[in-house]
Order: structure tokens, then sequence, then C-alpha cells
């Protein structure tokens, strides 16, 4: 009896290294959501944990959220080895 387990690719290797980064996601009506990234699906649908929305000059917190792939805009992960306070370097 043989077990077919999938190998993961670069890809996934690098994706789950940041599993429990903070994240800050963009999507498409100017939001900004910042959390902890949870999961992700092949729709590039993103799960958040602790999470607070931005909406111009106001937030609020919206815990668990999950966002549609097809509204992301631009994903960015903080950056733990970065020295400046900005952490959130563009991976991607």
């Amino acid at each position: 009896m043989s077990t077919n387990i999938p190998v993961d690719t670069q890809n996934i290797k690098k994706l789950r290294s940041y599993l429990n980064f903070k994240t800050r996601i963009t999507i498409t009506d100017g939001r900004v959501f910042i959390g902890t990234f949870v999961c992700t699906d092949k729709q590039k649908n993103i799960i958040l944990a602790q999470t607070k929305e931005f909406r111009g000059d106001e937030h609020r917190m919206v815990g668990l959220v999950m966002i549609p792939g097809k509204h992301l805009v631009k994903v960015e992960t903080e950056d733990l080895d970065d020295d400046d306070d900005n952490g959130f370097p563009i991976y991607g």
C-alpha cells in the first residue's frame, strides 16, 4: 500500500512561512485590514484573525475576517528582521 502525500512546492513553503505573521491587506474599495495571517485557499481568499479595518481616518476591530481573493490589491507581511518602524515591506 502506497500513500501519495503531496510534496510542498517552493511557493507553498514560502506561503506557509508567513503563517501567524502580522499582515496588511489593501482591497479594491480602498479599505485596509491589518491582522494575523491564518490561512488562504486556491481562490486566494485570505483569513485574518484579530483584525482591524481601516477606512480613511476611521478604524474598527472586526476580529476574524475572510477577504475574497478577487478583491485583493496588495498583501504585505511584517518584516520581523526590519529595524525601522514601518515593518511592512511588500512581499510578492
